[in-house]
């Protein structure tokens, strides 16, 4: 705790310094009156000052305001600056206010009490030459008490306000370190939520890998199996142009008699070799071979996008067709076990992260899928909703509803809770619906779950058409 028992005595007149050490340095009373003549009172009752007050201190007097100042400087200066001043106020050279002033600019946390006749000085002009109105008055005459309990009091306040203002500093350092740990923090949380993302994404294309091989392999498959066709076929053609060259040949060199026996041979060998057929079949595989490799462009297209990392990838997009991109990458999932039935409405683009939004409609998706034991139906509806006149209020709402087993009213509760999962054990992550909740969330809109054991179940969402997102924020 703090304990200042530095004051300064600043007086013109050597008998009120003196007569204010004596006080202050706990003389008797009857000592104090001898010496300070007319300008104490006797203290009223006991002529014994309270034991209570009777603490030392470590008195500096000056004669003069200058002085004064100069001690206070040096002080403040050094660390050890004074807690309270006694400051007479009628002195020659600086008058006490212009002290107390000049004092304030350098140390503002002293005390300050003026020592003044009630026809000095007014409180106003105090005030207006420095600027401050907590200073106190000893107005003359004075007794050694109300020296005292002003010596005491204002030193325990300074004390008191110093350990505030220390207390206060501590607190700021604490808060400034406890913001740059929740920062750190922070920083680890959203580093562990966008592992906890990628790795559930991870996961669920993990499941599809098998489905996406076989997506992938089929139309490589015929393509492989067409340009074999094809090169066999370019065989025959290369052979029938060498044919037609040599005709050619016979023709510039005037050998008509056997320009008519080459071309019967070539008739024959086209017969032999179908090559109308050939050529007809050469269209066809080459249509075959172009849409197997869109397929398989589209494929990979629509699986980097949902696979790669697109935190800072803010885009206005389709959400029919990202619905479209998700099931051409689970399409080998659904199609053994489920019917879609898409119902699109005419929708406006949504402003979101549309890798973050996929994932949810792929988590969606894939239990759907699941949850149906051999053959059933997904429904997916999409509709543009207006709430309100603002274009805040504008929203998209996609409604995904599956044939499948359902969920129990207890699991429904907890449908949404981090690791919880209905699957068997190694069957799922349990983050899956966890993390499309949060992204969802993050985007301001809303999801729910509706389902009836044995009948199946529905995820609503409603997207806003403008998500706003604050500078730092990301979506999960």
């Amino acid at each position: 705790m703090f304990e200042n028992r530095k004051i300064l005595i600043v007086d013109d007149d050597l008998g009120v310094r003196s007569s204010l050490q004596s006080i202050l340095n706990l003389a008797k009373v009857e000592q104090v009156l001898e010496r300070g003549g007319a300008l104490f009172e006797s203290p009223a009752g006991d002529q014994n000052p309270s034991s209570s007050l009777d603490l030392p201190y470590n008195l500096v007097v000056a004669d003069c305001g200058d002085k004064a100042v100069a001690v206070a400087i040096e002080a403040f200066q050094v660390g050890e600056p004074f807690a309270v001043a006694f400051i007479d106020m009628m002195m020659p050279g600086l008058n006490g206010a212009e002290t107390a002033r000049d004092i304030w600019q350098v140390d503002p946390d002293m005390k300050v009490v003026f020592v003044t006749a009630y026809s000095e000085s007014t409180p106003a002009e105090i005030i207006r030459i420095t600027g401050r109105s907590d200073h106190f008055y000893l107005r003359k005459p004075f007794n050694s008490e109300v020296i005292k309990q002003f010596a005491a009091s204002l030193t325990r306040q300074w004390d008191l306000e110093s350990e505030r203002n220390l207390l206060s500093e501590r607190l700021e350092e604490a808060n400034l370190q406890l913001r740059d740990l929740n920062k750190t923090l922070e920083s680890k949380v959203e580093a562990q939520a966008a592992l906890l993302f990628q790795s559930e994404k991870m996961a669920s294309i993990g499941i599809l890998a098998a489905g996406v091989a076989h997506e992938i392999n089929n139309p490589i498959a015929f393509v492989i199996s067409n340009l074999e066709s094809l090169a066999g076929y370019s065989a025959t053609i290369k052979e029938l142009m060498s044919a037609y060259r040599e005709m050619g040949d016979l023709f510039v060199d005037g050998r008509y008699d056997e320009v008519a026996s080459a071309l019967a041979l070539i008739k024959q060998r086209e017969d032999v070799e179908q090559v109308e057929f050939v050529l007809g079949d050469i269209i066809e595989m080459v249509g075959e071979s172009q849409e197997g490799a869109a397929r398989i462009r589209d494929i990979v297209m629509d699986l980097r996008a949902v696979s790669r990392d697109d935190q800072d990838n803010l885009d206005h997009v389709d959400i029919n067709q990202l619905i479209d991109s998700i099931l051409n990458i689970i399409w080998n999932e659904v199609k053994h076990k489920a019917e879609v039935v898409k119902e699109y409405g005419n929708l406006p683009q949504v402003r979101c992260f549309p890798q973050k939004i996929g994932q949810v409609f792929m988590n969606i998706l894939i239990n759907a899928v699941q949850a149906i034991s051999e053959w059933g139906t997904i429904t997916i509806t999409t509709k543009a909703l207006a709430v309100g006149r603002r274009s805040s209020d504008n929203l998209v709402e996609i409604k995904i509803s599956d044939t499948g087993s359902g969920i129990d009213k207890d699991a429904i509760r907890k449908i949404f809770d981090p690791f919880f999962t209905t699957k068997e054990v190694g069957s799922g992550t349990g983050l899956g619906m966890s993390i499309s909740h949060d992204i969802i969330k993050a985007h301001g809109g809303a999801i729910k779950v509706e389902s009836e054991v044995g009948v199946g179940t529905s995820f609503t969402i409603q997207l806003p058409v403008e998500t706003v997102f604050g500078p730092a924020q990301t979506a999960a």
